[in-house]
């Protein structure tokens, strides 16, 4: 059980994230080497204990962007979202408690492929809106999405995959959160958190925007990203709301210059969808069979959505790559 605070968030790159409940997620070795500087928590003192000052202005300047849902027939579901939801510990039943959609927003040819629990507190309507106000060029670094329901608002990415818990139909902070640890990932030549341009820069700088971006170099990138995307989108940037800027100017600047040269400029409006990553398998939910007097009928399935990329979409290669659970709000 994570502590009850704004932010309250436990770290560890070498997670893999088995349940979809939050708080039974289980520590698990995997074969990555890792800066061990980039796990260490950062010795400096935080601006604030959270950013959620900063969730008006980017709400207000993050535009939406048309979209078509549709839910998927109830035998399927993806490997992914089957996966997180199946264990017995979460208390979820994949075949009851989730529904299935394609969601298709007017600026990219291949819908996103979401998952969400019936006691969510958003319909599949409500995370569409809110996951459009993502640009494009950055929403296409997002795999597969589950949202859950729970006593708190967090989220967790796991190699391009996110769990979102209990997340409010105006927290776009906590998804440019996740989205930043995979444009860290995948969106550059090399990883930022790990690189020594991010070391060399952000030395310079006083603070840390919070007290999670504290806890390491991987989810300072994060945070960064939320002040960054302020910066760059709310009038007057993000010295016009903090007094304190300076301290953090390095941190913030530095994800701005990275999106501009290396991925052009991916967390501003517009922009296009070029790449993706490949849709995890479709697979039969289990206790979904149809049977035709005590036998199984094959012939009677629903057609099976399709989920392969568009010709000429570029692939994202996956990686391994395993976020901390950050707790913005209880």
């Amino acid at each position: 059980m994570y502590r009850p605070m704004t932010i309250a968030c436990s770290f560890s790159l070498l997670i893999v994230f088995t349940h979809a409940v939050p708080q039974e997620f289980r520590d698990q070795t995997i074969d990555r080497k890792t800066p061990e500087w980039a796990l260490k928590k950062i010795n400096k003192p935080a601006l604030r204990t959270g950013l959620e000052y900063l969730d008006k202005g980017l709400f207000e300047n993050l535009p939406t962007v048309a979209y078509e849902a549709k839910e998927w027939f109830q035998e399927y579901i993806p490997q992914w979202c089957l996966d997180q939801s199946s264990n017995k510990d979460n208390g979820f039943d994949p075949a009851k408690d989730i529904k299935v959609y394609d969601i298709r927003y007017t600026d990219c040819a291949m819908p996103w492929v979401v998952c969400i629990h019936n006691d969510s507190p958003m319909d599949i309507n409500g995370f569409a809106g809110l996951f459009s106000r993502i640009p494009v060029s950055s929403r296409s670094f997002v795999r597969h999405v589950l949202t859950v329901p729970g006593d708190s608002e967090a989220g967790a990415n796991t190699d391009g995959d996110i769990v979102f818990e209990n997340l409010s139909s105006d927290d776009v902070a906590t998804i440019i959160h996740e989205v930043g640890h995979s444009l860290d990932k995948f969106a550059y030549d090399e990883q930022l958190s790990f690189s020594s341009d991010w070391v060399d820069k952000t030395s310079k700088d006083k603070s840390v925007p919070n007290t999670y971006a504290g806890s390491s170099a991987i989810e300072d990138v994060a945070e960064s990203s939320i002040v960054a995307t302020y910066n760059m989108l709310v009038p007057g940037g993000f010295p016009k709301i903090e007094s304190r800027w300076v301290e953090v100017r390095n941190q913030y600047e530095t994800v701005q210059t990275w999106q501009r040269e290396k991925a052009n400029t991916v967390m501003r409006p517009g922009g296009s969808c070029r790449k993706r990553f490949k849709n995890s398998d479709t697979v039969e939910r289990p206790s979904t069979k149809r049977l035709l007097r005590g036998r199984w009928a094959p012939w009677r399935r629903s057609p099976k959505p399709g989920t392969s990329l568009p010709e000429g979409m570029e692939v994202i290669q996956p990686g391994h790559f395993e976020s901390g659970r950050c707790v913005r709000k209880h």
